[in-house]
């Protein structure tokens, strides 16, 4: 059913070869990470009409809804199939990953938890009631919340590094 659902939607009449399969599914991929990306932008704009409007509307929550399922299931089938698993020949290896890991969920943390800041104490006040409400106990909050997060994506990171010799 698989080929089938493929060869109707890409406009062929007979099943393509295995070459001709593997780009097919490449673009697929590539497409469905832009749309992915596309419809998360679509959401946070909406988001942000709904809030300054003092709204929550059907589209807001359908792309939430939406791009939750995608993701949920997109990460499961890759994980099921331990798709999402690195594998590391040596022990240096293995360690360098480690580090690479460390820095850019590090990085992530304090990008996160910036953003979440601004849009959460600037931008979403600023729109709904023209106020800002920032202060010193938001910026700590939300330095602990970046610091949860980089350690929490970098746990679940480093639990998919394998270590075969």
């Amino acid at each position: 059913m698989k080929n089938k659902l493929l060869t109707s939607f890409i406009g062929a009449i007979d099943d393509r070869d295995e070459y001709q399969q593997q780009e097919i599914y490449k673009e697929l991929a590539f497409s469905g990470i832009l749309l992915w990306y596309l419809s998360m932008l679509i959401m946070l704009v909406s988001l942000i009409i709904d809030t300054i409007h003092n709204t929550f509307s059907f589209s807001t929550s359908a792309l939430l809804i939406l791009n939750m399922i995608y993701a949920v299931m997109l990460t499961s089938r890759l994980r099921k199939k331990q798709l999402d698993s690195t594998d590391c020949a040596s022990l240096e290896e293995y360690q360098k990953k480690k580090q690479q890991l460390k820095k850019s969920s590090a990085f992530a943390g304090v990008f996160w938890g910036f953003f979440m800041l601004i849009l959460m104490q600037y931008v979403f006040p600023y729109l709904s009631t023209g106020e800002i409400d920032a202060g010193w106990q938001h910026l700590l909050i939300w330095g602990a919340a970046g610091i949860l997060f980089g350690t929490i994506v970098y746990r679940f990171s480093k639990s998919k590094l394998q270590i075969h010799s």
